[in-house]
């Protein structure tokens, strides 16, 4: 199920060995930590929240494509939402960083809650090891992320569950004195997940949330080696292209 909104590619990137670790989570808690006019999204009834940890590789921004950016890692926590006008997509409570710059700017051009962190990746064969730590005024936020990839069939774990989940193609963000929330977009290959043994987390992400934190492992975990991806500009980016170009005509 691959997005069918056009994407002007503002931004271009390869979103490599991600891993996601998903549980239920009660609605009515959700509700109380989001913006107003987003809505939870449910599956069979169901909210969910998910731990991503992913590499970033071969960023390049419009217009300054020559520019080179070294690769770096991310830690995120997100849910599911649905938005004014129904477009279903993701909110993300927080994204942790390896780059300051990128953090810097994605901060400043869609307005999402980036944080500078200390993250590492270890991998031993199948086995990965992701430990991210962010520096803050009352003390840190840590996590740490640890599963082993499988070599299990894409068939058995591609399902509807895993569409609602992973096929998300929208991302709603709200800056501080704003009234409403905005949507960017995202376009890359359906997803192609593999199950994870033995997945775990442990930290502070959720509570960072006033969220509670899991008491058990995953109750589903995705792997996807990766693939390329564009994202459109945000909103006010794309007002100011139209103001200019329509000031040149």
């Amino acid at each position: 199920m691959a997005n069918h909104i056009p994407v002007f590619p503002f931004l271009s990137q390869n979103w490599d060995n991600l891993f996601f670790l998903h549980w239920p989570i009660s609605e009515s808690a959700l509700r109380l930590t989001l913006p107003s006019d987003l809505k939870v999204d449910l599956f069979e009834g169901r909210a969910w929240i998910s731990v991503v940890a992913f590499q970033l590789a071969n960023l390049k921004v419009f217009p300054f494509r020559q520019v080179a950016w070294n690769d770096f890692l991310e830690v995120n926590l997100r849910t599911y939402v649905i938005g004014p006008g129904g477009q279903k997509g993701v909110w993300f409570y927080s994204l942790d960083s390896s780059d300051l710059l990128a953090t810097w700017g994605a901060r400043l051009l869609f307005g999402l809650p980036y944080y500078k962190s200390d993250i590492s990746m270890f991998q031993e064969t199948t086995r990965y090891v992701w430990e991210s730590r962010r520096k803050t005024f009352g003390g840190s936020v840590s996590a740490s992320i640890s599963a082993q990839t499988t070599f299990s069939d894409v068939s058995g774990c591609k399902n509807s569950l895993s569409d609602f989940l992973l096929e998300r193609y929208c991302f709603w963000s709200k800056r501080k004195f704003s009234y409403s929330s905005f949507p960017s977009f995202v376009k890359h290959r359906p997803y192609d997940p593999v199950g994870l043994e033995d997945a775990r987390y442990s930290g502070d992400l959720f509570c960072a949330q006033g969220l509670e934190e899991p008491g058990c492992p995953p109750v589903l975990s995705h792997y996807c080696r990766g693939f390329e991806v564009v994202a459109s500009p945000p909103p006010w980016v794309s007002r100011m292209a139209g103001q200019t170009n329509h000031n040149i005509v």
